[in-house]
């Protein structure tokens, strides 16, 4: 019985016034004033001068951050976050990622794993396993946000909620699917996909300021939610024949959902598979910046 092994790519993949008096003196009546005196008072004033100008001396504010996240690097995930403060309670960050073309990482291979020999009757099968753990991906994303800060420090300390648009590119090669031709030949589709996602969510989070300029963003919760679209293109490593064609259009269109809309078409050289449909994930991680 011919054979395609199809599955979807599962990608883990955001910112005074001083016031001044001056103290008035009234010298002493007297006519007679020692020198001792005149310099106790102009001590006197000077002092409530210097308390003056501390009590009016303007806060600096550091409006703006640049944080790098410290969990995405576990999955050698780069991403870089710019925040900038607009108001006491307000503020906007762009967050950029990027991750170079890698392996999954091995815990979330096991976990996808685990899910589909869970939900199949038959348990997972070596060839599918051993696709998971070779594959390769590789991502970017543009993440815009807007941050509302609730607590009594704000300026970009504190709690937060923060709503979200994201942007992602994503791209998954070296998925050798196995097939067996109407000749009874074995032989290999090697096939590679690319998805882009567009999704909007919110976040709740935390930030700290570590001393004048230092800052520690915990971000705890932010679901996200859209609609994807791409592309999975295969080239057999011999050519297919017309039944060939017609069996692996089949095979392919076996994957049926409701959430999913595709179209597939094979010739001699190529399998192409284009799809649209939803797309989500969740932000979370600790990110660390400066202040400046």
């Amino acid at each position: 019985m011919k054979k395609l092994i199809l599955f979807s790519l599962l990608v883990a993949s955001v910112l005074p016034v001083a016031i001044s008096q001056e103290v008035p003196v009234t010298a002493p009546e007297t006519s007679m004033i020692s020198e001792d005196s005149v310099n106790a008072a102009t001590d006197a004033v000077m002092a409530a001068e210097d308390i003056q100008n501390v009590r009016t001396e303007p806060v600096e504010i550091s409006s703006n951050f640049v944080k790098l996240s410290l969990t995405s690097m576990a999955i050698l995930n780069f991403s870089l976050q710019y925040e900038r403060v607009f108001s006491r309670t307000v503020s906007g960050a762009l967050s950029f990622s990027y991750m170079p073309e890698n392996n999954i990482p091995t815990y979330i291979a096991d976990q996808a794993i685990k899910q589909i020999d869970k939900n199949s009757d038959d348990g997972i099968d070596p060839e599918t396993e051993d696709i998971l753990r070779n594959l390769l991906i590789s991502s970017y994303t543009i993440t815009p946000e807007v941050r509302f800060y609730l607590g009594k420090k704000r300026f970009s300390t504190g709690f937060y909620v923060s709503v979200f648009y994201r942007y992602g590119s994503y791209s998954v090669s070296n998925i050798p699917i196995p097939f067996t031709n109407d000749l009874d030949e074995d032989i290999t589709i090697d096939t590679r996909g690319d998805i882009k996602s567009h999704t909007g969510g919110f976040m709740v989070g935390y930030q700290w300021a570590i001393g004048q300029r230092m800052c520690l963003d915990l971000q705890i919760f932010g679901p996200h939610f859209g609609v994807s679209s791409g592309d999975f293109l295969g080239v057999p490593s011999s050519p297919l024949s017309a039944q060939d064609q017609a069996d692996i259009e089949d095979e392919f269109m076996k994957v049926e959902s409701s959430l999913i809309e595709q179209s597939v078409d094979a010739s001699a050289n190529e399998v192409k598979m284009i799809f649209d449909g939803p797309w989500g994930g969740i932000r979370a991680g600790v990110s660390f910046g400066i202040r400046f």
